[in-house]
């Protein structure tokens, strides 16, 4: 049975499925119970990853693309990053600037969707972008992706995380997630809008980006629900691009 807290989301635009789902659980981004939680025990991951592949991240300018409640941005910024985050749900938004501010960091929030980024004078501004959890919720990848490498300084680097568009990973993903365990709302994500490895690694290099590794992630066999990496990428992967000119 699901839960009657999760709004069903199917057939909604995609800044509309967060501010539903704000809407009707509040406090859902920094929760240590429901929807999210599994994106704080992600984090770890991606993060550990991710500092590992850039050389650590204080001092440089970064941009994390669909920041949502600042999970990313918070964890960036109190390494000593230089951060701007841009998402298109205002009440998402509203919560980050909030626990932003009750943590005491400094982060540049701003409305808007990756695709919007052309033309806002940031052209060649960040030396890393971050665009974790939302590449299969864009409306447009190539808009997206081609805006990201304007937005990156020459030489500067891409962190990404996404869903492979593959049986298991609909069955993971959507059908367990959403459907069996109601760990997610209903419709939450779009199979469509997965995308495959080759496809990301094609669309980055159409964009001066060069794929340099991907990794697969995963829930530990311990129970405790933690991530870790693999070679696996048929569900989840994460991974880093740089520009190249």
């Amino acid at each position: 049975m699901a839960d009657p807290q999760l709004p069903r989301l199917g057939g909604l635009p995609e800044p509309e499925k967060y501010e539903r789902l704000v809407e009707r659980v509040p406090g859902v981004w920094w929760s240590d119970a429901g929807p999210f939680a599994g994106l704080h025990e992600l984090n770890v991951a991606r993060v550990n990853y991710l500092r590992d592949m850039f050389g650590g991240f204080g001092g440089k300018r970064v941009l994390d693309v669909g920041c949502g409640g600042g999970i990313l941005a918070e964890t960036l910024a109190a390494e000593g990053a230089i951060v701007t985050g841009i998402d298109p749900s205002e009440k998402s938004l509203a919560v980050a600037r909030d626990h932003a501010r009750r943590s005491g960091l400094t982060i540049d929030y701003r409305g808007g969707t990756a695709e919007e980024l052309s033309g806002t004078g940031l052209e060649g501004t960040f030396d890393l972008v971050f665009a974790v959890d939302v590449l299969e919720h864009v409306d447009d990848l190539d808009r997206t992706l081609a805006a990201i490498s304007r937005v990156l300084a020459p030489g500067g680097g891409l962190g990404f995380l996404t869903h492979n568009r593959t049986i298991a990973g609909f069955l993971e993903v959507i059908w367990e997630e959403e459907y069996v365990t109601h760990a997610m709302p209903e419709g939450f994500h779009d199979f469509r809008r997965f995308i495959t490895p080759a496809e990301l690694t094609d669309k980055l290099a159409t964009n001066d980006m060069v794929m340099q590794e991907m990794k697969g992630v995963e829930r530990a066999g311990d129970g405790s629900g933690r991530r870790v990496l693999t070679d696996d990428l048929s569900v989840t992967y994460l991974g880093w691009a740089l520009r190249t000119r």
